[in-house]
Parts: C-alpha cells; structure tokens; sequence
C-alpha cells in the first residue's frame, strides 16, 4: 500500500498513486488486489476533534510502519513522512 516509491534513487509518489486519492488497490504481498480507502493527516486530525476528543499529541516520522527486507528505498532517508502518532482524550 505504500505511497512512495522504493526507488533508491529519488523519493516520489508512486505514478499511480495520489496523497489525495480515496481508494487503491494494494499490489504488495500479501494484500495483493485488497482495495483499501486512505485519508489525508487533515481528513483524521478533523474526524478526532469532531468526535469530540482533545488533541494532546500529534506528530510525523520519516521512519516507516514496516520495511520489507531487502528494500532500500528513497522514501525512507528521512526526507518525506511515513508515519505519524496521536494522541488524543475523551473529556
């Protein structure tokens, strides 16, 4: 499902993907052809504060989920954001 490429040249967006897409189709292993939906950091930071939690921590990390062995791509020298957490309270 990755949005960036493994190229180990340059860290882009994969050409078929978009940061502001609302479905693709997951062609890594072992979703292999799983449609899955995906949201913009907005797009959850807004649907927390609307269900009426208290944003207490929000931050991105240029280090991914997961790495598959072997695979040393661009996109995770520490240029682009792969992964972020949140913290939030229900008052």
């Amino acid at each position: 499902m990755p949005l960036w490429t493994w190229d180990a040249d340059e860290p882009r967006i994969r050409p078929d993907r978009g940061y502001f897409e609302r479905q693709h189709v997951n062609d890594t292993f072992p979703a292999r052809g799983a449609v899955e939906s995906q949201a913009t950091l907005g797009e959850i930071v807004t649907a927390v504060v609307a269900a009426g939690l208290e944003l207490r921590h929000l931050a991105e990390y240029p280090d991914p989920f997961w790495r598959p062995g072997g695979v040393d791509a661009a996109a995770w020298r520490g240029r682009l954001p792969n992964a972020f957490s949140l913290l939030a309270l229900r008052r």
